[in-house]
């Protein structure tokens, strides 16, 4: 994956974080200032995170988890539409291109357990 590919992943990230973020607050009808005060962050910066500018430091992220009464890979789940089968061909296929993603994944595994 070059550079770019890398910088437009990281980018899609960071938003889909922030709008899962802004999804949860909104769901238990938090303002953003609420939110900041509740994890102890300005709401300029809970405001950047949330419009995909900044990613949220591991603390805040488990903060946030937290006072949003989510588990913290709910930030992270993208909804698919694939089955199961595909998902599985897509691991082991991105696996097999580039074998230096084999132990990250297979300890974030580990950590779901």
């Amino acid at each position: 994956m070059g550079l770019n590919a890398k910088m437009a992943v990281t980018k899609d990230l960071k938003i889909h974080i922030g709008q899962k973020i802004k999804f949860f607050r909104k769901k238990r009808s938090l303002s953003q200032e609420q939110l900041a005060e509740m994890v102890n962050m300005e709401t300029k910066s809970l405001s950047r995170i949330e419009s995909g500018h900044n990613y949220p430091m591991y603390e805040n992220l488990i903060l946030i988890s937290n006072a949003l009464e989510v588990e913290p890979w709910q930030l992270y789940y993208m909804e698919n539409s694939k089955d199961i089968s595909s998902m599985k061909d897509d691991i082991i296929n991105a696996l097999e291109k580039d074998e230096s993603k084999i132990v990250p994944m297979y300890q974030y595994l580990l950590m779901l357990k």
